[in-house]
């Protein structure tokens, strides 16, 4: 593997800047949370996802193999919850279903939308995407071990990790047990010895789903399907495991402590967290008439111009949607859309973003290269990053519009390294062609214009073609030509 600077993460175990050295030399081994598969998702789901892609894509970019775990939670009582809703609806579609089917088909429902939302986002799937319900049997076992090496204790069908016989418990929320304890509590029903205790498994209740085990048949606790597909797919000990800052605590810090003691190794060496998102200051909630789903945005942006509002801020502060946000984000945007229809007017449609034999004697594009990755090796700091993107349309404006000696291999290079680094961000620029600006339609139809007067008429008619696949429909009138966009 080329030798590349160092990648330093922020490490919310020990709260510094990192370098971050891999267990296996030129291999990471990442694990993230995943969703709960109970409801639509929503945008903050998507910004989630779409972070830790981009994180896994610039680990491939600097030359690592990334093995990227992401798992699935279809079992848990928010989904239950939903199946007990639903089938309280006279005319829901889960009428006649027991309870148990009930939840299978919610699971199934929402499984499939999430991943038709990730498709529309052309975010890549992990290389793994277990399922909770696929691992029962392995999740018996981590409670057996844990159980065996007196971490854990039975309780009339129940099975809770005991939290003071780990004395490092609180180091990733960095809490100690006196802080725990205020927020602690035993809900109805539990029968542990400590309100700080935790199920490991859940005793049935009835009509609820159910699997067996050497404590009579339940379900598991949501903390120990991550600590075993991890382990199962990554081993004991692994390099990267991420989600959102608001799984710190209780999740992480039990997923740490019964994967620890159940294994005796340490789990995983960095802990990466992304902020979380707010609707105009509000956390959403469909109280609040503010949830919205990555089904709402798509309807009226592009993927990538959602991946716009999202990289102008770091991943690991909060962030604040707004429609209006939306919008800057799209205007922004339109930055790009305009540089590459005067490529196509320039060079020629299609053919321009490709990856192979780039010049490099463009050293403003060299040195703009350069500070992308010094911004992505800063703890994935994708708005200085964004920001050499932007630069580098201005530098291809320039050369667009000065024309210096070989300015033709000026743009490749440039046009290479902006499909490059913009694909290390997750931009497709796939819809680039819907985002043409009102100005550059105008341009095109002026210039039409003037080569029918000059009788160049094939010419003209290529104008009409190449605005046509873009989705614009010129009409000649009588006082001149109109426009519009398709659909």
């Amino acid at each position: 593997m080329e030798k590349k600077p160092p990648i330093k993460i922020y490490n919310s175990m020990t709260k510094r800047l990192e370098e971050f050295k891999s267990i296996t030399p030129g291999e990471v081994k990442m694990y993230v949370c995943g969703v709960t598969v109970y409801d639509e998702c929503h945008i903050g789901h998507a910004r989630s996802a779409f972070i830790f892609d981009v994180i896994r894509r610039y680990f491939k970019y600097c030359g690592y193999e990334v093995k990227f775990v992401k798992n699935i939670t279809d079992v848990d009582d928010k989904i239950i919850d939903k199946a007990r809703e639903e089938l309280s609806v006279s005319n829901s579609p889960l009428k006649g279903f027991d309870l148990n089917d009930a939840v299978k088909q919610i699971a199934e429902r929402y499984t499939r939308r999430f991943y038709e939302d990730m498709e529309a986002l052309d975010i890549d799937k992990a290389d793994t995407e277990p399922k909770a319900t696929e691992h029962i049997p392995d999740m018996v076992k981590m409670i057996e071990a844990l159980i065996k090496n007196g971490y854990a204790y039975k309780s009339d069908g129940d099975v809770y990790f005991e939290v003071r016989k780990y004395d490092k418990y609180g180091q990733l929320s960095h809490q100690n047990l006196d802080q725990m304890m205020e927020g602690a509590r035993v809900e109805v029903g539990e029968k542990k010895k400590d309100p700080l205790d935790f199920a490991l498994w859940k005793a049935a209740k009835e009509e609820e789903p159910e699997w067996s085990s050497p404590w009579g048949k339940g379900r598991p606790g949501w903390h120990i399907e991550c600590s075993v597909m991890a382990t199962k797919y990554l081993k004991e000990n692994f390099d990267i495991h991420g989600g959102g800052r608001d799984l710190i605590f209780p999740h992480h810090e039990n997923e740490i402590a019964q994967s620890e003691c159940a294994t005796g190794k340490p789990f995983a060496n960095y802990w990466i967290h992304n902020g979380l998102l707010t609707i105009d200051g509000q956390k959403m909630s469909k109280s609040l008439g503010n949830f919205v789903s990555i089904k709402d945005v798509l309807s009226r942006y592009s993927s990538d111009v959602l991946k716009l509002f999202f990289l102008g801020t770091h991943y690991s502060n909060p962030i604040d949607f707004s429609w209006d946000r939306m919008e800057a984000a799209k205007n922004a945007y339109e930055r790009f859309a305009i540089l590459f229809n005067k490529i196509d007017r320039e060079m020629g449609t299609g053919g321009y973003i490709s990856t192979n034999g780039a010049d490099t004697s463009n050293m403003d594009i060299f040195r703009l290269k350069e500070r992308f990755e010094a911004a992505m090796n800063d703890n994935f700091n994708t708005p200085l990053a964004l920001g050499a993107l932007f630069d580098l349309v201005s530098v291809c404006n320039k050369v667009l519009d000065e024309k210096p000696k070989m300015y033709r291999e000026m743009l490749k290079f440039g046009m290479d390294t902006l499909g490059e680094l913009g694909g290390v961000l997750g931009l497709t620029f796939k819809d680039i062609s819907k985002e043409v600006s009102d100005s550059e339609i105008e341009t095109a139809i002026a210039l039409r214009e003037k080569l029918r007067k000059d009788r160049k008429f094939e010419e003209a008619d290529k104008i009409r073609q190449k605005l046509s696949k873009k989705g614009i429909i010129l009409e000649d009138e009588k006082d001149g030509t109109h426009w519009r966009r398709k659909g």
